[in-house]
């Protein structure tokens, strides 16, 4: 039977920090091969505490500029395991970004957690959840359920498992 940090380092591969609380003393360790999320946030508060949050958990985060429209190069340049995403966007809309990335061969497959304070109607979330995406409501999400839902999403159900088990402080 293998520990949780045996079955996180088989499913992320070995330069990412994961916490391995197996023992009776609490450790950091290396594996090889970080991970991204992509940050698709034009609040920098936001966007720079979701960076904490992601980075905290050893992946690396990538703040997208917003300014720009064109996500899809983003995501074939950095291959994000998961993309954070915010709906109320200055220049272009998360939804137009869900629909570009679902729309390309490349993209589609990239699970996308969206995170956001505009409330949004039963329907629309059922549409969202439809294309992939997971819909988070900011001020009604605790961080560790942010937590969770990246890892979930970047690692797959075992690892998450693995991590209730022996939760990151």
């Amino acid at each position: 039977q293998k520990t949780a940090y045996e079955m996180l380092r088989s499913l992320v591969g070995s330069e990412m920090c994961i916490r391995d609380r197996s023992g009776p003393m609490s450790k950091t360790i290396k594996t090889d091969a970080k991970k991204s999320v992509l940050i698709v946030e034009d609040s920098i508060d936001f966007s720079n505490l979701l960076k904490f949050i992601v980075e905290d958990d050893g992946f690396n985060g990538i703040q997208f500029p917003v300014q720009q429209e064109d996500i899809i190069s983003a995501v074939k340049e950095h291959h994000p395991a998961v993309i954070l995403m915010d709906l109320a966007l200055r220049r272009k809309g998360g939804i137009d970004y869900i629909n570009d990335l679902k729309g390309d061969p490349a993209t589609k497959d990239v699970p996308i957690i969206i995170i956001s304070g505009r409330e949004l109607p039963q329907k629309d979330i059922i549409a969202l959840q439809m294309k992939g995406a997971r819909y988070l409501r900011k001020g009604r999400v605790e961080m560790h359920e942010i937590r969770r839902e990246i890892r979930t999403a970047a690692l797959g159900k075992e690892a998450d498992a693995a991590l209730v088990k022996n939760p990151p402080s």
